[in-house]
């Protein structure tokens, strides 16, 4: 099979792609592209992103000549709503929306000052451009394009449908303890790349403001429902940090050694000591009461409760038998760990342990 030509890499800009546009130049949606499908958000995230002078990833182009042979006619081959969202926000057909917390939210193309709308209309896409290839290799391309791409996990799919105050607020705070996740091991290099540590943000978040819940169900309400305004903000911040810096406190490094690093069980150790802190809504408990610090002897109690679970862990998986005032932990930790009542299990065995006497 012949080798196909390398594309020419060009810069155009929005102002290029009008004026093709208008002089029925310009292809958005030739047969082998899908129909655009991007909410308001996603298209004023992308124009944030231009007014931020931030990259975007390179459009696809063919070049062929028109059917009289009187023009140049430039089909997208990968591209299509990045184009489409920037030429419609220049003709004002949508304003930035304020989901985004961008500068600009709110405001249509020509609300924009003199700078803003040249940072729109100049900014420089970076273009793949070929030439003299036809239909079926056209395709063979789309196709490849879309192939190598690994296929998207839960909070990956979310990232790209989300893009308000709640999710705004999880992804900072899972970003400012990215230290902390890499230093006890919580999740790899390659859990954080596909936001993994900003998925379990979010649910410890969701568990801050109302309580235990069942991970596949939950996640994408709140990003909705707190998409425009999240009036909690400030205060489940403060909760979370004051947590995570208790939990640091308690266990130090020898958090990297124990089950409850692991992302499920670390989801049950936060809400024992966040339940501590400052009292899980709807959580019942006998010895509850918020604290608002961990004294010198929840510290070592929870230390010491944090290495006994583990050790009954470890005996189950080694198949060595439990004693029976553990087995409905164990079974807890080893199956449906992310459903609600496996969940509530965990936290009540674990706040017991540690904090009730």
């Amino acid at each position: 099979m012949p080798l196909i030509k390398k594309p020419e890499r060009s810069t155009y800009t929005p102002l290029d792609f009008r004026e093709w546009s208008q002089a029925q130049g310009l292809v958005l949606s030739p047969k082998f592209q899908r129909r655009g499908v991007w909410t308001t958000p996603a298209r004023s995230y992308l124009i944030d992103t231009m007014l931020r002078g931030m990259p975007v990833p390179p459009i696809y182009l063919r070049v062929l000549q028109s059917g009289d042979k009187k023009r140049m006619i430039r089909e997208v081959i990968d591209g299509q709503q990045r184009i489409a969202a920037v030429l419609d926000y220049m003709d004002g057909k949508y304003a930035i929306s304020r989901s985004v917390g961008s500068e600009a939210a709110g405001h249509r193309f020509d609300k924009l000052d003199e700078d803003q709308r040249d940072q729109i209309s100049q900014y420089p896409f970076i273009c793949e451009v070929f030439y003299g290839i036809d239909d079926p290799l056209v395709l063979q391309i789309f196709a490849r394009l879309n192939t190598y791409s690994v296929k998207l996990n839960a909070q990956e799919l979310r990232n790209g449908k989300y893009f308000g105050q709640f999710k705004r607020t999880a992804y900072s705070l899972a970003f400012e303890h990215l230290e902390f996740w890499r230093r006890h091991r919580i999740f790899t290099e390659n859990n954080i790349a596909r936001m993994l540590e900003a998925e379990l943000t979010s649910e410890l978040l969701i568990l801050l403001l109302d309580g235990f819940q069942d991970k596949k169900t939950t996640i994408e309400k709140f990003y909705g429902e707190y998409d425009e305004s999240f009036p909690s903000k400030t205060a489940l911040e403060s909760q979370f940090r004051g947590t995570i810096d208790a939990i640091n406190e308690s266990l130090g490094d020898d958090l990297r050694e124990l089950e409850f690093r692991r992302p499920p069980l670390f989801y049950t150790l936060f809400s024992a000591v966040a339940h501590r802190l400052h009292g899980i809504p709807a959580a019942r408990i006998r010895g509850e009461g918020a604290k608002g610090r961990l004294s010198t002897d929840d510290v070592e109690s929870l230390n010491s409760a944090a290495r006994k679970l583990s050790e009954q862990i470890a005996l189950a998986r080694a198949e060595e038998p439990v004693p029976a005032l553990y087995e409905r932990f164990v079974a807890a930790c080893l199956r449906q760990t992310d459903n609600l009542r496996p969940r509530v299990t965990r936290f009540e065995v674990l706040f017991a342990e540690a904090f009730v006497n």
